[in-house]
């Protein structure tokens, strides 16, 4: 009997225990693509690399992007050149346990056409991230080049940032799928960055596929929605050099509360979708982190994969660096400025963010009363995430201030689109099928109408045979 009552007790804990077991089995998926990554040989990815070192789109640092900030040409050739300079002989699933990298783009170009006589390079490891880009990458790079790879990036990005306004237009409405993609698209160097730093179009396009994996998910049942939010954020860690996570992490949240609310219309409902989203997508973002370390540890040692995460983590949470402050809201303070002052149409995007706040908050209030003001308040919660984001990883934050202040028009984006679902009315019912009018005026017999008529069907009793 006690086990009875302890089953009951666990059983509304079982569903989340089972999306647990189902995230931990991913992350050996997710090494098996790694080592098929590193299948792809070095060779032909070199040829093709040292081609665009000659024709000069291999780099170099410092390029603009001609949208007001300069290209991220950095973290571009660190993923160009991730899992190079192994030996030969050394087996696909040892390159993926440690994850061999070259230079970036300043010693890059030596290296390539070092490897391309025959050096192998040591101490080279870069297993502190998943680098699950390489699945795409390494095969792209050695059929289609470098050029090649960026219009397959830009491809992947275009599709998912389409599938995203798409999947949740149809679970809410046009004009507040437009305010979750809109402000994003228009208020960052996001069309630059297939042709000038094809890695941050690689991570933009998995953060669309995790807002459509949320609302897909929540527009069948809450618990799918969970399984869309931590899916998108494991598949976002697996390919993401810790660029933006911020955006993912709201802009899913968010999905899933707006949907809940056109679903159910019920503000605690739509309030704990909203806060457990919020919960599960850090959840299976660290847990799929935290994964890559136990493998290279469980392969390389434990105590030097220790040392790495320590030093790492101490470092971009509050590590020195120049013009870096450790002032409490400077990564806030530094990522606003840098967004307002680098990004030409900042000042537009913000204005066309408060007036269709603005405009949302009013009819709200016409429609539903003050109580809509709370149905805005609870689904803008998920814009939060930005600031504390911000806070915990300040350092990370200010260095990389050309890519992460892409958090501020996110979170103007999650607000906007916040108001403008409570603004919205509720879906009409199905209208039932009208019944279609004979062609002849004659009416029809007894038989015929009782035949017809499912009231008679279902109050006539059986006949027995």
């Amino acid at each position: 009997m006690s086990g009875e009552r302890t089953g009951g007790r666990l059983a509304p804990l079982r569903p989340w225990f089972q999306g647990l077991g189902m995230l931990l089995v991913l992350q050996f998926a997710l090494f098996g693509l790694l080592v098929l990554g590193q299948a792809v040989p070095d060779r032909p990815i070199v040829e093709n690399l040292l081609t665009a070192v000659e024709d000069g789109t291999y780099g170099p640092l410092g390029v603009a992007d001609r949208m007001g900030t300069p290209a991220d040409t950095f973290t571009e050739c660190v993923v160009a050149g991730t899992g190079l300079g192994a030996s030969p002989e050394e087996s696909a699933f040892s390159r993926a346990v440690r994850m061999p990298r070259i230079a970036t783009c300043g010693g890059g170009p030596e290296q390539l056409r070092a490897i391309s006589e025959g050096a192998v390079l040591a101490d080279n490891d870069y297993f502190k991230y998943w680098a699950g880009y390489t699945v795409l990458t390494r095969p792209v790079l050695a059929l289609a080049g470098l050029e090649g790879l960026r219009i397959v990036s830009g491809t992947l990005m275009v599709v998912a940032l389409a599938g995203a306004f798409l999947a949740v237009r149809a679970r809410t409405s046009t004009a507040v799928g437009l305010a979750l993609v809109l402000p994003y698209v228009a208020g960052t160097n996001l069309l630059s960055t297939p042709s000038t730093s094809f890695s941050q179009s690689i991570s933009i396009a998995f953060i669309f596929l995790s807002v459509i994996l949320s609302a897909a998910g929540a527009g069948r049942s809450p618990r799918l929605g969970y399984a869309g939010v931590g899916l998108g954020a494991a598949l976002f860690c697996f390919v993401d050099l810790l660029t933006t996570p911020a955006v993912p992490w709201a802009m899913s949240a968010f999905a899933v509360g707006a949907v809940t609310w056109f679903r159910r219309r019920e503000l605690g409902t739509t309030f704990l979708a909203v806060l457990l989203s919020g919960i599960v997508w850090p959840v299976a973002f660290a847990v799929t982190w935290a994964s890559r370390w136990v493998i290279a540890g469980a392969f390389l040692g434990f105590p030097n994969t220790v040392e790495v995460v320590r030093r790492n983590v101490g470092f971009r949470t509050g590590g020195e660096h120049v013009n870096v402050s450790d002032a409490f809201g400077a990564g806030l303070r530094v990522n606003a400025s840098y967004w307002w002052n680098a990004v030409p149409t900042a000042e537009l995007v913000l204005a066309g963010c408060v007036l269709a706040a603005a405009a949302g908050l009013l009819l709200a209030l016409r429609r539903g009363g003050p109580s809509r003001w709370a149905v805005a308040l609870v689904l803008a919660l998920p814009a939060a995430v930005v600031p504390v984001w911000y806070a915990v990883l300040s350092n990370h934050s200010q260095i990389h201030a050309l890519f992460v202040n892409r958090g501020v028009p996110a979170a103007l984006a999650v607000v906007t689109a916040a108001c403008l679902v409570a603004a919205a009315l509720p879906r009409p019912e199905p209208a039932a099928p009208a019944e279609v009018e004979r062609e002849d005026s004659v009416p029809p017999d007894e038989d015929t109408a009782a035949r017809h008529d499912p009231v008679s069907e279902v109050a006539a009793p059986t006949r027995a045979t």
